[in-house]
């Protein structure tokens, strides 16, 4: 299957997006399918070749299968606002009208203005997104709901049920809705380091609990909580490795003698931090997705299930569709800090519980890679494809046959055509 994937953020960058986009269409390549990814080439700098794409990104591909593209014209990844819809339609109205992507069997949508110009453009359609757009943003149901009940479009890949529920209350039918979760790199964990190993790698105490984030520091991830359990714990050293500058999560953090803020790193240096915890966090706070709505499942989350360690989470609509409370993962209510602080306590204070949740989010994690949610979206596809007949009509039939028919009127003087005597009514 040839499959024209558009993105529409210069790569590499270390985006949750980007990395879902670039590993799935990896993952894809590796099943057989032909891929190409297209995204905003970079003002200033040489085109990214395939290679350094992957190597960025640790991805790999078959090079023979696997093909990046950067388009001419980008408007720069500055302010979002009003301005990030003009950015993403200037890119998404170059690549649906590329003739590369004319030859592909299906164009692959990460976002709704995407969706809504490749199917104006002829495109079969699979939209792949995270959002649950139809909640968050109510003004535009009428416009997904007519892109989603598109005849060409094949359907939609939500990451999450919650995403799902929001187009399924569209009236949007439930073939064309599925769900397919994010994945996690097994190669990103390695080497598997024990603890010890870790902690001397990094840095961190040999004999003191740790507890680590690894993602994106910033106040929109609910760290304020995690902040409060360290108030709390002090015997606990909480590790929030992902800064990328001097915010207000860092500001509070530097009066905490037990909260080290350990700046971005790359994928293989994150891997050590994750091997040295004895419990992985997920704050347990609701404002990600009730607030701020920007992470919906989080990708850090298949990572820790990877890794294989005891994970604390809030016990959001979101988390509990692949974490189990006592089963993988102890999970909490989002904002109870009280809660929260047990939690933690448990798992710092009982090496056999630990092992216990890890051993489970290891066993479930395998199920969870990028190849497994390449196999599913290739059978959603599939489905699709076999359900849904290419249609009759075309802009190109439409033309040749109205030439056809000012032909005959001009030289018969008819305007009303012999009926077909081709059609099929078997």
């Amino acid at each position: 299957m040839r499959i024209h994937v558009s993105y529409e953020k210069t790569l590499p960058r270390s985006d949750a997006d980007a990395e879902v986009v670039v590993h799935t269409a990896a993952a894809l390549a590796r099943r057989g399918h032909a891929l190409t990814l297209v995204a905003p080439g970079q003002p200033g700098r040489p085109p990214l070749s395939t290679e350094d794409l992957l190597a960025h990104q640790g991805a790999r591909a078959p090079l023979e299968r696997f093909g990046f593209l950067e388009a001419s014209a980008h408007l720069g990844d500055g302010p979002g606002g009003l301005f990030l819809p003009l950015r993403m339609g200037a890119q998404a109205h170059r690549v649906v009208r590329d003739p590369r992507a004319r030859a592909a069997d299906v164009f692959y949508a990460r976002n709704p203005l995407t969706l809504a110009l490749a199917l104006r453009a002829g495109h079969r359609v699979l939209f792949d997104h995270y959002r649950p757009w139809a909640d968050q943003v109510p003004p535009l149901q009428p416009f997904l709901r007519a892109a989603l009940l598109h005849p060409r479009c094949l359907g939609a890949v939500l990451h999450s049920e919650v995403a799902r529920q929001s187009y399924a209350r569209l009236g949007v039918p439930a073939d064309q809705l599925r769900v397919v979760h994010n994945g996690w790199a097994p190669s990103r964990l390695e080497p598997r380091l024990s603890r010890a190993d870790a902690r001397a790698r990094v840095g961190l105490p040999v004999d003191r609990p740790v507890a680590v984030y690894a993602g994106r520091v910033n106040a929109a991830k609910g760290l304020d909580v995690v902040l409060a359990m360290a108030r709390h714990l002090p015997q606990v050293l909480f590790v929030l490795v992902g800064s990328t500058g001097e915010g207000p999560i860092e500001r509070a953090a530097a009066n905490l003698e037990n909260v080290r803020v350990v700046p971005w790193q790359a994928f293989a240096d994150t891997a050590p931090y994750l091997h040295a915890a004895d419990a992985l966090i997920i704050p347990p706070s609701a404002a990600p997705l009730t607030q701020h709505g920007s992470t919906v499942l989080p990708l850090k989350l298949f990572l820790y299930l990877g890794a294989g360690k005891a994970i604390l989470a809030p016990s959001g609509p979101d988390v509990r569709e692949l974490l189990e409370h006592d089963r993988n993962a102890l999970l909490v209510p989002p904002g109870d800090v009280p809660a929260a602080l047990v939690a933690l306590r448990a798992l710092v204070g009982d090496r056999l519980l630990r092992e216990r949740l890890g051993r489970r989010a290891r066993e479930d994690a395998e199920a969870l890679t990028w190849d497994g949610r390449a196999a599913r979206i290739e059978a959603f596809l599939e489905e699709r494809l076999a359900t849904q007949a290419p249609a009759e009509w075309s802009p190109r039939r439409f033309l040749q046959e109205s030439r056809r028919w000012v032909a005959q009127a001009l030289a018969r003087g008819r305007v009303v055509l012999p009926a077909r005597l081709d059609v099929d009514v078997a």
